[in-house]
This record gives structure tokens, sequence and C-alpha cells, in this order.
């Protein structure tokens, strides 16, 4: 069985070339089972029920969040009936989304979950050492896990990677915008990668037009963030194959298109 893992799809670019590239790269992998982080892909924060029901329309099986998840307040119109998203399972307070999801693929129970990290955040969320360690324990009948980790530390989703290494079988980080090269089966058997990248702009700024960024490294003054608009595009995935009947990793490729 082959997963696809997608990284933070970013603004109208990041859509376009998703809509463009997913169709012959799930043919040419012979992929069956699609997650896309899509936090970042409403104007570059947040989300909204068109483009959740456009991902669908691609038959994309899971969308993950992170922090900027309600960043757009149009997502407490669906969050409720959004049975294929879920959100990071450690923010602090009582909010709504759904934790993980399971989906039964061909008779194989896959359970995907979302977890924050704290290191250089700008808010503090539950530990999500200790999040993950309470969650786990639901997912026993679960053939196949999946967490998505949307973390600025790469120490942190390394130690993290390691510490619940052989108890989930991919753990793939976001939020970062940009693809590590790291990608590896761990001592245990867990397929582990720092950072699927972004898809979105190449030209850009993590996904924004330069100009403002460069001007706030100059001067210290802080300007509005806009989406890039032009120039090229970038496709950050991770290609995952597991084995149906032992749910080892035997094979992973990572995938990354310019156009």
């Amino acid at each position: 069985m082959r997963f696809l893992l997608i990284g933070d799809v970013f603004g109208e670019m990041g859509r376009t070339i998703l809509k463009e590239e997913l169709p012959r790269i799930k043919k040419e992998y012979g992929i069956n089972f699609v997650i896309v982080n899509g936090e970042n892909i409403a104007h570059g924060k947040g989300i909204i029920e068109k483009y959740y029901k456009e991902l669908l329309s691609q038959n994309i099986d899971v969308v993950t969040l992170g922090n900027h998840a309600f960043h757009n307040s149009n997502i407490y119109n669906f969050i409720d009936d959004a049975k294929r998203m879920i959100r990071p399972i450690n923010f602090i307070g009582d909010i709504p989304g759904n934790d993980f999801v399971t989906i039964n693929y061909n008779g194989i129970k896959i359970t995907v979950f979302q977890v924050l990290g704290n290191v250089f955040m700008p808010v503090e969320y539950k530990n999500p050492f200790h999040e993950t360690e309470k969650i786990l324990p639901k997912f026993e009948d679960s053939d196949i896990i999946i967490c998505d980790i949307h973390a600025e530390a790469t120490s942190e989703k390394i130690a993290f990677g390691l510490h619940f290494d052989g108890r989930i079988n991919i753990i793939t980080g976001t939020h970062t915008h940009v693809q590590t090269n790291d990608a590896h089966i761990l001592p245990k058997g867990t397929l582990y990668m720092t950072d699927i990248g972004m898809t979105g702009s190449l030209d850009g700024v993590i996904g924004v037009e330069e100009e403002p960024i460069i001007h706030q490294y100059l001067t210290g003054e802080h300007k509005r963030h806009i989406p890039k608009s032009n120039g090229r595009k970038q496709f950050n995935a991770l290609m995952v194959e597991i084995n149906e009947s032992t749910h080892k990793v035997t094979k992973f490729d990572i995938i990354n298109i310019v156009q």
C-alpha cells in the first residue's frame, strides 16, 4: 500500500500546482492514500470550506491543519462536519474539530493524527509528547498509525520521532515550509522525515512575497505578509510504501517537483 504525504499547500500557487501534479503523481507511484496539510491553503493562513471541499474532490483522504488552523473564522462554519479533517490534539482549551481520523481501506484500519511542537512557537501548547502518549491507546486496533508533527525545531521533531519509534508507522514534520532530505527508517521501523516541505511558491520566502520580509529583516519594521502570486511553483511530498500484511515500511521516495 502506498501513501502520499503532501507538504503545506500555500495559497493560490499551492492549490494550482496541487491540481496540476497530483493526478500524474498518483498514477506514476500507484498511490492508494493521500494526506495533505491544508492550514495555509486560504491566502496563506487558515482554511475555508470551499477549499476543503476542493481537496476532497481531488480524492484526498485526510486534511491536517496546524497552528494556523483557526486563523480564518470560516472554519467554524464547517469544522464539525469535516469528517476527513483533523486539527492538532494539543491545543489548550475546548477546541472544536477532530483529534484524529480512522479510515478503513480494504480491511486495513488507518489512523491519522497531528500534534504541535512547542519550541520556538509563538504560543505554548500542551506537551506534544505527553498528549501523544495519552492518545495512542485509542489506536490499539489500528493497523497503520500516521502522525503529522507540526513544529518549528528540528531537534524537537527528531526527538519525537525517536521517542515514538516502533509505535507509530509514519512520523513526518510540517510547518517550516522547507523540505528536508532526511527521510529514513528509524531503528524500530518508523518512517521519519523532519519536514515534508511546502507546495506553493518557490521564489518567495516560504510562500510569501520576498520584499516585505527583506524589509523587515533590514529595518525591524513589520509589514503585512502577502502570498507570492508569480514565479516558479514547487510540489513537495513524500511517498511511503507499507506492506499490507506486516504493516512495515518497505520503501519511500522524497518528491520535489518544480514548475
